[in-house]
């Protein structure tokens, strides 16, 4: 019984004094600070990744009634000194004058963006019966109206963010 109990405090007192010795950074005992380093410079943090959103241009609106498919191309900028894979991007779309959700967009196909380079993203999605609904009362006769993009979550190289930042998007089609 007392080999047994020498034998256990031989083996786990080094290990527990190991990982008090370096609570603070427990990533540290099996991630050597070199690869650390390699990694931040390969991955993008969430300001990052909110300031490619940033660059966001839109390029042109669809919107097709029969269907009632939206699309929207964005050209982006990627001011990061890395390439990006943007391998998903959703987001609700809204109207902004009553801040009503008209439906969700998501990203056609993944796309890869080269450091320093700017790169073609189109979302697509479909207005919901509630939105249809909404642009009869609320925007008849319009033809085009402003909307936004809110709850964007993006995946980017791996990495899933989400954030509170709007894009605005003036004069979407809605005829």
């Amino acid at each position: 019984m007392i080999l047994t109990a020498i034998t256990i405090a031989i083996n786990v007192v080094p290990i527990v004094g190991v990982l008090f010795m370096n609570q603070n950074d427990l990533l540290g005992l099996v991630v050597s600070p070199e690869i650390n380093t390699v990694m931040g410079k390969v991955t993008a943090t969430q300001e990052q990744i909110e300031a490619v959103l940033t660059t966001a241009t839109l390029v042109d609106s669809h919107y097709d009634a029969e269907s009632r498919k939206t699309i929207l191309t964005y050209e982006i900028t990627n001011p990061t000194a890395f390439d990006l894979a943007v391998n998903g991007l959703s987001a609700n779309v809204q109207c902004l004058t009553h801040h009503f959700q008209l439906g969700q967009t998501i990203i056609d196909k993944p796309v890869s963006i080269r450091a320093g380079e700017t790169g073609t993203i189109a979302l697509s999605g479909f207005w919901t019966q509630e939105a249809i609904e909404h642009l009869w009362a609320k925007h008849e006769g319009d033809q085009k109206i402003d909307v936004e993009l809110t709850k964007i979550s993006v995946d980017v190289n791996g990495i899933n963010i989400q954030t509170d930042q709007t894009l605005k998007i003036p004069d979407f089609p809605v005829t």
